[in-house]
């Protein structure tokens, strides 16, 4: 008992490394002269037997060799991940900062809306064993590290609504590849966490949501205050609507904003999401953090 709360004791108060002191783990494809640049390039993978498409956008500020950051960007339900590219503001930030975004397409999933259950693309988020989108998102993983530079180290994922939940859910699930999450406007977990570290996330809700009940948002944050064991009384404000949880293990942070806004990916949140992803990178060895 004294040997457990001891150990909880060092992952509570084991510091984050600074973004920038956290190297860069380049994948396989950094061994690559030519990487192919674009800023809607469409893919596919055969997964399971099934077809499964992406849109891949790549700055020409990416280069051959030079490992880049990558963002998974879930769409909602019944939206695309080509809809997604259209509209997002990662277009022009990655540009600037020089990371790579892929826009995965999801496949039917039935989910009750308005009480009336509705098939349409999305992703499948209550459960872990047998999740066809878990294997998808480890193939495309596995795909985009052989063919480009990867930041290993800087791997993150955001979504919005039925991506959003999808987003957190990676959260649990790929512990080991996903640096940090950044749902917007999704709800708490579905599915039993036990990731191998503490994981940052950012979580972001408007009150006015009709569709996903701000209370669903609150949950959500106090289920991964509970996940990443943070100590609940200490948190401080972090900006308008904005409070920021940094007393959990191996470093990692909850953040929550709570923001006058409907079922829409905000303005602010692109900026938001990007800042808070960049400053968590993955620790080389983010399970013996702070075990020793």
């Amino acid at each position: 008992m004294i040997r457990t709360l001891a150990l909880l004791a060092l992952l509570l108060a084991t510091p984050a490394l600074a973004a920038d002191d956290v190297a860069a783990r380049p994948s396989q494809g950094c061994t690559r002269a030519q990487i192919e640049t674009g800023r809607r390039l469409t893919g596919s993978l055969d997964v399971g037997g099934v077809k499964r498409e992406y849109v891949l956008d790549v700055p020409d500020s990416v280069r051959p060799r030079v490992p880049a950051p990558l963002l998974l960007d879930f769409h909602g339900f019944g939206h695309s991940g080509a809809g997604v590219w259209n509209m997002s503001g990662f277009r022009d930030l990655s540009a600037r900062a020089g990371f790579i975004t892929v826009y995965p397409e999801g496949l039917p999933v039935r989910l009750r809306i308005h009480g009336e259950e509705s098939e349409r693309p999305g992703w499948e988020m209550f459960t872990v064993d047998g999740n066809r989108d878990l294997a998808f998102t480890r193939a495309l993983l596995d795909d985009l590290e052989s063919r480009y530079c990867i930041d290993r180290a800087r791997v993150f994922a955001t979504g919005f609504s039925n991506g959003a939940f999808f987003s957190a859910l990676l959260g649990c699930a790929l512990s080991e590849r996903i640096a940090a999450v950044a749902p917007v406007s999704g709800g708490p977990l579905r599915v039993e966490c036990t990731p191998g570290r503490g994981v940052p996330i950012l979580i972001q809700h408007g009150r006015q949501d009709p569709l996903i009940p701000v209370d669903w948002a609150r949950t959500a944050r106090d289920d991964w205050l509970k996940v990443d064991q943070c100590a609940a009384d200490q948190k401080a404000a972090d900006g308008p609507g904005c409070e920021r949880w940094a007393s959990c293990r191996t470093g990692a942070v909850v953040e929550y904003c709570e923001e006058d806004f409907v079922h829409t990916w905000p303005p602010q949140a692109t900026a938001r999401v990007w800042e808070f992803l960049r400053q968590h990178p993955l620790p080389a060895s983010p399970t013996a953090q702070g075990m020793k």
